[in-house]
């Protein structure tokens, strides 16, 4: 079910959601598609594999050398293109909201055999993510950024306040984003918010376990709104947050940290998504085509998306057909009346 919401400091609600759950129905969309190609035998899948090289022959990209990373069996796959789709290069971050077998590997090996980077300089921070709660973590999860619209952003003014959060009054409060920018407050683009928030657990004023978090709180939007309405907007994301966190967010104020989301530029590309070694094709996030403010307006899943349904499919083509197959002839037999 689509809705409104304001997004990126704007004060009027102008952008269309699906209520919290935007990237998971894309998501859904995309796992559809490729759950149908599976059942019809167009494509195998090959899960928890990693890509150790690429396979260079003749001055073009023919195939991968894989490694079942719970066997440990090394294979090889051959082809007559390569298209990588894995992800950008979170891991420097150590982590991100992508799960750490979904980042840099594929890239980098494929830079080691001569693909070109380009522009791996933009990275999109999200301030509404789940905090890390240990070392064992394998990737950090993001919440919507629709929470900012109801939900107040503060930490305690105090850094030896350890009171619960529903025991700290008003006027020990510092809602910091409201203090430092009356004319959007909590509806600040989310680059100010997360470095704003990193700021105030810099300064030692973080909450939480680790003092890398700070408080979302939603108790004034409910004494306002009611718990229902709340409930109708923002259930789905509440539920995720507790069975995460074992706090329940309708009683005590949620926690957020920046996290690494997606990052902009990879591998270079020409217009038809090829790298500089022919039949190398990168989409999505692992390549650089969308870059800068143009990607920032949009997003990685969106790119993903566009770059899978509809271009790849025609640049595909145009590169195959380029390879000039040899026609094979067929077998004739002295009883057909047609050979």
């Amino acid at each position: 079910m689509l809705d409104n919401r304001s997004f990126g400091g704007a004060q009027v609600s102008r952008t269309f959601y699906a209520k919290g759950q935007t990237g998971q129905q894309l998501l859904y969309g995309a796992f559809r598609s490729l759950n149908r190609q599976i059942g019809l035998g167009k494509v195998k899948m090959y899960p928890r594999h990693e890509m150790l090289d690429l396979v260079v022959a003749d001055g073009r990209a023919q195939g991968i050398i894989t490694r079942n990373l719970i066997t440990g069996e090394i294979d090889s796959h051959s082809g007559h293109a390569v298209v990588l789709a894995t992800g950008g290069y979170g891991n420097v971050y150590y982590l991100s909201t992508n799960a750490k077998g979904s980042n840099a590997t594929a890239i980098w090996r494929a830079h080691k055999r001569g693909a070109l980077f380009a522009n791996p300089c933009f990275t999109q921070i999200h301030p509404t993510c789940i905090p890390a709660s240990g070392d064992y973590q394998s990737k950090l999860t993001l919440m919507s950024e629709s929470l900012r619209n109801d939900g107040r952003v503060w930490v305690p003014k105090s850094t030896d306040d350890k009171r619960s959060p529903d025991q700290i009054p008003e006027e020990d409060r510092d809602y910091f984003l409201e203090r430092k920018y009356p004319s959007f407050g909590n509806l600040v683009p989310r680059d100010i918010a997360a470095r704003n928030i990193k700021e105030a657990c810099d300064a030692g004023r973080g909450v939480g376990p680790t003092k890398q978090s700070v408080y979302l709180d939603f108790s004034e939007a409910i004494k306002r709104l009611g718990a229902p309405a709340i409930e109708a907007k923002y259930g789905n994301l509440f539920e995720m947050y507790e069975k995460i966190t074992g706090e329940n967010p309708y009683k005590v104020p949620m926690r957020i940290y920046p996290a690494v989301h997606y990052t902009m530029g990879g591998l270079w590309v020409d217009y038809n998504l090829q790298s500089n070694i022919p039949g190398l094709f990168v989409t999505g996030e692992a390549n650089f085509s969308d870059h800068g403010a143009n990607r920032l307006g949009a997003s990685a899943l969106m790119q993903g998306l566009a770059d899978g349904y509809f271009v790849m499919p025609t640049t595909m083509g145009n590169y195959l057909a380029s390879l000039g197959f040899e026609k094979r002839k067929r077998a004739t037999s002295c009883h057909q009346r047609n050979p």
